[in-house]
């Protein structure tokens, strides 16, 4: 006969399963926070405003950063000063940012996709940075994985495309057809590792659900099994493991990738990602609810930029966006194909806003802007004879739209040495409290340079005392 479970059993027993899934945590320095609070880091635009810098800032005073969607399609990168003195540069595609601090935890959670060989050699890298790396990081168990074969599809596909005009214009990364397995039920998971007749049926499946030739069947399961001890020996249960950490009063840190042009529901569709990059990927990536959420920070890029294939009703073919480019080092951290450029789209950013309800907002490479003389805004579009603030995200709409503009006189002097957001020079607060105002949303901080210290946090704000001095 079982012993009735009563309350105060149920009680003991939950705390103990979660002193236990903590306790590899708390062996790597894991403490609570005197202040625990929660924070979404996301993007206004297509995806490359700073995240991951934003990330490593932040990450500061958090405990916990979770990547909750995307793949090693992202491409984000930190700039901070080495105990040498010696700037340094880090770019992640799959790490969560910010785990370059010693005492910060690192989860994959299980709307990530994992490219197992990226996983590995990731670690490798930052382990001479970051000593000790691989012992911090942890992996969801039902984090899907990216495989050759999906590369390889992902090539055909855009192969296929060149010449037509319906190029989207991936990264070839492989993230559309691991997507596509997913949903098809023939994916293969993390916690499948484990299996090796698992990971045999669901190559096998897929390769035959893709037409491929029948060698790679044979080179994908080779490829899992050599590569696939850096995230078996990591799994965890994270949507567990996350409520554990909120619940014992842990700051937890979630950390965006890519950004609302190209989220798969929301997005300019077709020209969009296959995974979710809204707030609401937090819920479905981490299993964790967005309306707990403290802190919904955005990043939003002085300009606009664009890489891929798609409306973009701000873009300038002419001398202004070749300067924007260079001035701005605009070339994809995963590709290196160079951005599209123009001004800054505040309508486009004003339905980002609407997306995500954004708490505050931190303007990024405004010291980009700084030799310019007038720096044009996109307050409206002009669409056959019509003028239109709202933003609607329908390619075939916005291929007939035309930007009406407002300028502004520039500084014409560098930010880059400005101690605080209050001495910035005038019309940079001008351009900066513009911006607020037509969006209707804090304006918690600038950014003025690539290091983790460029960063001026306005008094008062919510991001005052969140972001490391």
């Amino acid at each position: 006969m079982h012993t009735p479970i009563d309350t105060e059993y149920l009680r003991t027993q939950l705390a103990k399963r979660r002193d236990a899934r903590l306790e590899p945590l708390r062996a790597h320095g894991l403490r609570p926070s005197a202040e625990p609070t929660i924070t979404w880091v996301g993007d206004l635009q297509q995806g490359d405003g700073g995240k991951g810098a934003m990330t490593d800032r932040l990450a500061a005073q958090h405990q916990v950063v979770v990547r909750v969607q995307g793949g090693d399609n992202a491409g984000h990168t930190t700039v901070f000063r080495a105990s040498d003195g010696v700037d340094t540069v880090l770019k992640n595609h799959l790490l969560p940012s910010g785990m370059r601090r010693p005492d910060v935890i690192g989860i994959l959670a299980n709307g990530v996709l994992i490219n197992l060989e990226r996983l590995d050699a990731e670690l490798a890298s930052f382990e001479a940075i970051s000593p000790g790396i691989g012992g911090r990081l942890f992996v969801s168990g039902r984090a899907h994985l990216i495989l050759p074969l999906h590369r390889s599809v992902d090539d055909r596909q855009e192969a296929a495309r060149e010449g037509t005009g319906s190029e989207i214009g991936t990264t070839r990364r492989g993230i559309g057809p691991a997507n596509v397995c997913k949903v098809n039920r023939i994916g293969l998971r993390v916690h499948d590792l484990a299996d090796p007749t698992l990971i045999e049926k669901r190559i096998r499946e897929a390769v035959e659900f893709f037409d491929l030739p029948k060698d790679e069947f044979e080179r994908n399961v080779e490829w899992v099994l050599f590569h696939r001890q850096a995230a078996l020996t990591r799994e965890v249960d994270s949507a567990r493991l996350i409520d554990d950490l909120v619940a014992t009063n842990h700051s937890v840190l979630f950390e965006g990738a890519q950004g609302p042009l190209i989220d798969l529901e929301h997005g300019i569709y077709p020209y969009v990602t296959t995974s979710p990059t809204a707030v609401y990927s937090v819920g479905s990536g981490a299993g964790f609810p967005q309306q707990q959420i403290d802190h919904r920070i955005g990043v939003l890029k002085a300009y606009q930029t664009m890489v891929g294939n798609g409306a973009f009703v701000s873009e300038d073919l002419s001398e202004l966006g070749q300067r924007l480019r260079a001035e701005g080092d605009e070339f994809g951290t995963t590709t290196g194909r160079q951005r599209r450029c123009g001004w800054l789209d505040l309508v486009q950013a004003r339905w980002a806003i609407e997306v995500n309800r954004f708490t505050s907002v931190v303007i990024t490479k405004l010291d980009v802007l700084d030799s310019f003389e007038r720096i044009g805004v996109c307050v409206g579009y002009e669409r056959d004879g019509e003028l239109l603030v709202e933003f609607d995200a329908e390619h075939e709409s916005l291929e007939r739209c035309r930007p009406v503009f407002r300028y502004f006189d520039g500084w014409l002097e560098p930010t880059t040495s400005t101690s605080s957001f209050e001495r910035l020079p005038l019309a940079a607060r001008e351009f900066i409290a513009f911006i607020g105002e037509q969006l209707s949303v804090e304006i918690g901080a600038v950014t003025v340079g690539p290091r983790d210290t460029d960063i001026l946090v306005r008094t008062g704000t919510s991001l005052d005392g969140l972001v490391a001095a």
